[in-house]
């Protein structure tokens, strides 16, 4: 029975599994074919080769991605490196796939599902971060179990499994990274709203109680590396009276100095940083179209108007299903997120990095997909509904598709790091490399990732056996970038290396030399 069962679901579904499968597929083979750039070698350089614990209490920058890199470590037990760093990601983008489904499948037919989740898996900036090791990807699937978590209970599943998966999901997703905070507040204000106009007082309370475990939890996890951190400095800095002293004894003696210090340490070097806050108002229709902009391209304008149609159109729709409360949850949903969203940013006056917003596809999709299939019930006979939905969804499965194997979405991630990988795979033994001299931040990374090795590092070029040097040794007028910092070439250290080394391997922009 559990069998046949099992097989008709199959068939039922079909078109949505083909898709997910394919897109599991692509994402597998991009993880290995699409080499990581700077800030994947940087988390895999120094937190996820080094262990979960050693992860877990480290935040020297403030994209660390704590909760992905703890996780991230524990599969880089496995020995593969490309696995360490993306595989908690891969895992994540696939199920991010099957959960808008499910999440979708509740309100709509299996073919405006499939649609929603086909426009999700298509979009450029989603596709790019599905492979990626970066924190976005999984703190997008905390959202998506926190929103199914709510609506459980909202239909009466008030089981504690749902809220334990409710908190647990709320504080990983702010683990993994605080920006996670964007879609934290539209879940949870969604669940609430929808307990109190039903005014089930009770289950409000159980959320709200859950909030605030998950808040404790995060404020936890945090408070390791706050103590962490500020431990570390204060045995550092000369002017401290615990100068000198172990880490572990200040945390023991002083424990709210360390707190205190680590907590100011991270305030004063936040990830996203503020502007002006009339200049934010006004630029932020710009800052959508370019979000969106990176979503599909070339349709950043379109998809702005979509979004202001869909905004109003569930505002209207969720007011006019108070009383029905068809479909109410939805409407409510993609509400809070499209209106709050917005709201927080003007009132940090900030315009994050795009990938920050990357999670925002979900409300966005959802939102027109279900919109067109709210107006299509309304506006067309049964026959004309199927042929419709089915159309749309086979559309949106070819669009993405084709998507996949465009240029646009194959291009390379890494450029400086896949050119020192080349010139690092000529020579015999990479790992003789000894007593080397950097030249770059690129090059300490790629050597550790690629090979698991990290030779001695020596902070004069005299001292050093081997150096590696990038385009701007033989091309000054090249533009160095900010970020990551290039250390520099005088033109005494390249008449020393010209004078006093060997060149054993290079590609068209970076030369390994040998003393």
């Amino acid at each position: 029975m559990t069998k046949k069962l099992s097989v008709d679901y199959f068939k039922e579904h079909i078109a949505c599994i083909l898709l997910i499968t394919f897109m599991g597929i692509i994402y597998i083979y991009n993880m290995f074919a699409n080499k990581p750039w700077y800030d994947e070698l940087y988390t895999y350089y120094y937190f996820i080769s080094r262990g979960p614990i050693y992860a877990a209490i480290h935040w020297p920058v403030p994209n660390n991605h704590v909760g992905y890199s703890v996780l991230s470590a524990f599969l880089d037990f496995f020995g593969n490196p490309y696995i360490g760093l993306r595989g908690v990601s891969c895992i994540a983008a696939i199920c991010n796939l099957i959960l808008i489904y499910r999440l979708c499948l509740n309100f709509m037919n299996k073919w405006f599902s499939t649609t929603a989740t086909a426009l999700y898996a298509g979009a450029f900036l989603v596709f790019r971060l599905a492979f990626q090791g970066r924190g976005y990807t999984l703190a997008t699937t905390c959202l998506l179990v926190a929103i199914l978590a709510v609506y459980k209970v909202s239909i009466g599943q008030c089981f504690m499994r749902n809220y334990v998966l409710f908190a647990a999901a709320l504080t990983l997703g702010l683990y993994i990274v605080p920006s996670s905070i964007y879609w934290v507040v539209p879940v949870c204000v969604t669940g609430g709203l929808y307990l109190l106009v039903q005014k089930r007082f009770k289950d409000l309370w159980h959320l709200v109680f859950s909030g605030i475990i998950a808040a404790i939890a995060t404020t936890f996890l945090y408070l390791l590396i706050w103590l962490a951190i500020g431990a570390n400095l204060l045995s550092k800095n000369p002017e401290s009276m615990f100068y000198g002293i172990s880490q572990v004894r200040i945390i023991l003696k002083a424990p709210f100095a360390a707190a205190k210090t680590g907590i100011d340490y991270m305030l004063a070097t936040p990830y996203i940083q503020s502007i002006d806050r009339l200049t934010c108002i006004k630029t932020m229709p710009d800052y959508f179209v370019s979000l969106f902009g990176n979503y599909y391209n070339r349709c950043g304008l379109l998809l702005f108007i979509l979004l202001i149609i869909v905004t109003v159109i569930s505002i209207v729709m969720t007011i006019i299903n108070i009383r029905s409360r068809q479909g109410f949850f939805l409407h409510l949903f993609i509400s809070c997120g499209l209106v709050i969203v917005p709201l927080m940013l003007v009132v940090q006056s900030v315009h994050p990095y795009l990938r920050v917003l990357s999670f925002w596809a979900v409300f966005l999709f959802i939102g027109i997909v279900y919109c067109l299939y709210v107006f299509v019930l309304k506006l067309t006979q049964e026959k004309a509904q199927n042929i419709l939905s089915l159309s749309l969804a086979f559309a949106a499965i070819i669009v993405t598709a084709a998507s996949c194997f465009s240029s646009f979405y194959k291009s390379p991630l890494a450029t400086r790091e896949n050119e020192i990988a080349i010139a690092l795979a000529e020579l015999d033994d990479p790992h003789a490399i000894d007593n080397i001299f950097y030249t770059d931040d690129f090059q300490k990374y790629v050597i550790k990732f690629y090979y698991d090795y990290a030779p001695n590092e020596v902070y004069t070029l005299e001292g050093a056996d081997y150096v590696i040097t990038g385009p701007e040794f033989t091309d000054p007028g090249n533009e160095i970038p900010e970020w990551p910092v290039l250390y520099g070439y005088s033109p005494e250290m390249i008449s020393y290396v010209k004078d006093n080394m060997t060149e054993i391997a290079s590609t068209e922009t970076y030369t390994i030399y040998r003393k």
